[in-house]
């Protein structure tokens, strides 16, 4: 299908070498944390989920024991790649006759209606059993020490926390929750209690017993539709990672309900083109509308697993003829607006962590929007990905009993000579696969250095030929875009253009980058 081809100089695993470990995030102290388990004979998930789990203290208003968790598993012993979904599902009465019954047309965005079952507990439960060195109690004992003790906020994470005020005063959460400023000493008690009561307990604390009882009754209570029956219920599942190509590079992401096909497909329309040779601004353009492209693909089929046709969108006579349509809009933009996209908004956390033999773990953790569902038990912070759903009882993304709304959160790695070359993933919402992608043609196709690629200025799609350019970039590079068609809206404050964190193994051993939009940091251990 290809009219490029680039040959890929081939970069062994830096055998030899000493052997050193990596963690890398949005906060110095999940960083820590994810050292110490290495520090203490970790592997890469035991590094992984400590440092998730100190996020959920440290950063709630991205995440929380309340949401969700996707991860992709690199066995070095093995020489296999395994794929975590851990998103959880609608609760059992969650119906779209009561949706309507109760006079909403589309899912709401706060409360208790779009709040589906946490399945973070359950995967670092999962993940750790099966490729970690330690249990579930030392991999909180990070995040109560944070809860507890107390912890600095950070300077993004107090403007974003800054920035949820008129919801935490709205859902009446600002006692549990006060705004802090950057700098400023915070505890949690009542999440530190919840997490001491895991670490004792174990999983079963969260999905059966007093906690499942005081949550369901509280969505009771409330209106709401989970119940303490929908926690037992729950179990995440392991899945085999979907396998693209970029420049003869492999690329790995997640099955749907998540929407790393999106990547997958926008790289393979791209490589038709030799982007390395192309003016700025037309190679731009061309990852612009392969990705509304991709996007609008994912809007029609992504959803819970069990129903949709995803699959063959990466068939590659389908792929083929992705191809012909983007070269129809190599000139000027698409101005048809994406059906379906989901509403915008929301944030993440990341985890990109490597151990001293090898084992690599990109792990990423969120509960959807700030502050979830802006609603809270026991100081755990519930998501909202139920606002997901769709209220069109057709698509696959159709709100139902059991079934799991499209997903957001897409962790993701590239391989060289067999082996994890690229371990990373994107924060944002919608703008995660679009910032993969430009990260990847930054550091393929460009030859770019890990730590450049992801300082480099982002464009962020919005809808049909409306997108956004981060600051920085060049208002030469702008007044072209916008002579092909595009439509440039105001550039955020701040935020929105994705926070990155990453590892690459290079020839002289593992380089580290952390994206300067968060408060995150590289570190490095070696034995």
């Amino acid at each position: 299908m290809s009219r490029v081809t680039d040959a890929v100089d081939a970069i062994d695993a830096p055998d030899g070498l000493p052997p050193e470990g990596m963690v890398v995030s949005s906060h110095p102290l999940a960083v820590e944390a994810g050292l110490e388990a290495l520090r203490a004979g970790g592997t890469a998930v035991d590094a992984a989920v400590a440092a998730a789990a100190v996020l959920g203290v440290v950063d709630p208003m991205s995440t929380s024991l309340g949401g969700d968790v996707f991860a992709l598993v690199w066995d070095q012993d093995a020489k296999a790649l395994h794929g975590y979904n851990g998103s959880g599902r609608a609760p059992a009465a969650a119906t779209l006759e009561d949706l309507r019954r109760r006079g909403h047309a589309t899912l709401p965005e706060r409360g208790w209606l779009p709040v589906t079952v946490p399945g973070a507990v359950d995967a670092f439960d999962a993940l750790l059993a099966r490729f970690g060195r330690r249990d579930l109690g030392q991999a909180l004992a990070p995040a109560i020490r944070a809860a507890k003790d107390g912890f600095a906020a950070t300077p993004v994470v107090a403007r974003d926390w800054a920035a949820a005020a008129p919801l935490l005063e709205q859902r009446g959460l600002s006692d549990f929750l006060p705004v802090p400023k950057a700098g400023q000493h915070v505890t949690l008690p009542a999440l530190a209690g919840t997490l001491e009561a895991l670490a004792a307990g174990g999983r079963d604390a969260f999905y059966r017993g007093a906690f499942a009882e005081r949550l369901g009754a509280a969505s009771e209570a409330a209106g709401g539709w989970l119940r303490a029956e929908d926690l037992a219920a729950h179990a995440g599942e392991w899945v085999a990672p979907l396998e693209g190509a970029y420049r003869g590079h492999p690329v790995y992401e997640l099955p749907p309900n998540g929407q790393g096909l999106i990547v997958l497909q926008a790289l393979a329309m791209l490589e038709e083109y030799p982007l390395a040779d192309l003016p700025e601004d037309e190679r731009t353009h061309l990852q612009i509308e392969a990705l509304k492209l991709a996007f609008a693909d994912a809007a029609a089929h992504l959803g819970d697993p069990a129903h949709t046709d995803a699959a063959r969108l990466l068939d590659p006579a389908y792929l083929e003829e992705r191809c012909d349509l983007l070269d129809a809009f190599r000139e000027k933009a698409n101005t048809a607006p994406a059906t379906g996209l989901p509403r915008a908004g929301g944030d993440t956390v990341y985890v990109a962590a490597m151990d001293p033999a090898g084992n690599a773990c990109s792990l990423i953790h969120s509960t959807y929007m700030h502050f979830g569902a802006g609603v809270a038990v026991d100081g755990v912070v519930l998501q909202n990905r139920g606002a997901l759903f769709s209220a069109d009882p057709h698509h696959p993304s159709a709100l139902g009993p059991g079934r799991r709304p499209y997903h957001t959160i897409i962790p993701a790695m590239v391989f060289r000579s067999d082996h994890p070359w690229l371990v990373f993933g994107v924060v944002g919402g919608y703008q995660q696969p679009q910032a993969q992608v430009q990260l990847l043609v930054r550091l393929i196709d460009l030859g770019e250095s890990l730590q450049d690629a992801l300082d480099a200025p982002r464009f962020r799609w919005l809808q049909g030929a409306t997108l956004k350019l981060e600051e920085g970039v060049d208002p030469a590079l702008r007044a072209k875009l916008e002579a092909r068609g595009h439509r440039l809206a105001g550039a955020d404050a701040h935020g929105g253009f994705g926070g990155a964190q990453a590892i690459l193994v290079g020839e002289e051993g593992l380089v580290g980058a952390s994206d300067p939009r968060k408060d995150g940091k590289v570190g490095r251990w070696r034995p």
